[in-house]
């Protein structure tokens, strides 16, 4: 860091030693402490995280507002009129706002505060044809006394009383963004000092992600025991179609509470990438993407219950929804990738 404590010297030497720029430099050096320690995470060798950290930090006067010495530094200076676009004498003018740190703040309050009710949404669809598949596969073999017709109804009326929950808690979560809407749209100009405050949250939250994160994929991966258990431990002749149901059901609740665990724990990570992504490139994806979404999930829901009631295929048409979910990411990815090469 040696590199970085010359640079500021030579970056405030010009300048009396006030208490106020005395401040000033103390919190630049923590940003750009938080940038290079961002960027070595991410893979960058020291020399490339230290000319990141100097490209991102390197002009004081452009800082001096955010960190509140405009006047320290310049105090006969009146403000100056940005030169025009695409004029020798300057710059081009960003095609959108400078993002404040107000502003950033109150995306990643936004996205805290609204963390849980996604991940407990996502859970909900997730959850949804469990009862569906446990009541229709008792029935079968008649566990319960009542007819496939009711349980069936019964089954359809939970997941739609489910998916309905889920829904209403995205709807009230999108709301909670409607004064930030430009950040997720990406419709803004990155600022270093926001970008470095973004560095720093994520960083502190990264241990409680990744711990959770481990968490969720054993628990993923461990949502297959309840079905290979049923066919490992039942034989052919004596296997009731409904152990399987229930092995499904079973599984799709561990799939659940895997996403509830994870999924809050992104608040921190979604904000650094939100707040990278300027210019609406790749946020410019996130209206098809969520389109399609719509459009694409209860599609899938219909073929699983059609595949499944038609064909009397509970013991194997829960193979769609990782199918289903790897198909989602690869459009998802495909999509992005176009965009950057268009």
């Amino acid at each position: 860091m040696d590199t970085i404590e010359t640079f500021l010297d030579n970056m405030f030497a010009p300048y009396p030693a006030t208490p106020r720029l005395t401040e000033a430099r103390g919190e630049l050096r923590a940003m750009m402490e938080d940038a290079y320690n961002d960027a070595i995470a991410h893979g960058k060798t020291h020399n490339e995280a230290v000319g990141q950290v100097i490209t991102d930090f390197g002009n004081l006067h452009e800082l001096a507002p955010v960190l509140g010495i405009a006047a320290d530094i310049r105090p006969d200076a009146e403000p100056q009129a940005a030169p025009a676009a695409d004029t020798p004498t300057g710059p081009s003018r960003p095609a959108y706002p400078v993002v404040t740190l107000p502003e950033a703040q109150a995306l990643a309050q936004a996205k805290r505060s609204t963390a849980s009710p996604l991940a407990h949404a996502v859970s909900l669809f997730v959850c949804a044809p469990t009862v569906l598949i446990v009541l229709t596969s008792l029935t079968q073999t008649g566990r319960i006394a009542i007819s496939d017709n009711t349980a069936s109804f019964i089954g359809i009326a939970f997941a739609l009383l489910l998916v309905g929950l889920g829904v209403g808690m995205l709807v009230q979560r999108r709301a909670a963004f409607s004064s930030v809407r430009h950040l997720i749209e990406g419709k803004f100009t990155p600022d270093p000092v926001v970008t470095a405050w973004a560095a720093r949250e994520r960083l502190n939250q990264e241990t409680v992600r990744t711990r959770r994160l481990t968490i969720a994929v054993f628990l993923c991966i461990v949502s297959a025991l309840p079905i290979l258990a049923v066919g490992m431990l039942v034989s052919e002749q004596d296997s009731p179609s409904e152990l399987y149901g229930v092995g499904v059901a079973i599984s799709l609740v561990i799939i659940a509470s895997g996403l509830t665990i994870y999924l809050p724990a992104t608040w921190a990570a979604s904000t650094y990438t939100a707040l990278t992504h300027s210019g609406g490139s790749e946020e410019d994806d996130a209206p098809l993407i969520n389109f399609v979404a719509s459009i694409y999930w209860p599609g899938m829901v219909v073929i699983f219950l059609v595949w499944s009631f038609a064909f009397n295929a509970w013991k194997f048409s829960w193979i769609m929804w990782p199918i289903a979910g790897a198909l989602f990411g690869l459009f998802a990815s495909v999509r992005t990738a176009w965009r950057k090469l268009h």
